[in-house]
C-alpha cells in the first residue's frame, strides 16, 4: 500500500522507494511498506512494477507494457526475416 506524507512510522517495518528508470517526464515514483523486502516486493510486483535485483533498477508499469510490446513486435521482426530467408 503507498505511503502518503501524513502516514505514521511503525517499527519493524519496511519502506520501499521504486524510481522508474526509464526517461520520464514527470519522474515516475512509487513508495511500497511491508515487514520484509520481499513483502515489499510482492506489492510492487502485484501493482505491476518490474524490480531487477541483479542490476538494483526498477520499471513502472507503463514502461514494463511499453517495452513488452516493443520486444514482441521485434520478435515478429525476427521470424518474418527467417522465413523470408528460408526460401
Amino acid at each position: 500500500m503507498p505511503v502518503h506524507g501524513d502516514a505514521i512510522p511503525y517499527i519493524g517495518m519496511y519502506t520501499l522507494d521504486l524510481f522508474c528508470n526509464q526517461q520520464h517526464d514527470p519522474r515516475v515514483e512509487a513508495t511500497f511498506t511491508g515487514q520484509t523486502f520481499s513483502g515489499c516486493c510482492a506489492q510492487a510486483k502485484k501493482a505491476g512494477w518490474q524490480i531487477n535485483r541483479g542490476t538494483k533498477t526498477a520499471t513502472c508499469p507503463a514502461c514494463k507494457k511499453r517495452m513488452r510490446s516493443m520486444a514482441r513486435g521485434f520478435a515478429q521482426d525476427r521470424r518474418h526475416e527467417m522465413r523470408r530467408t528460408a526460401r
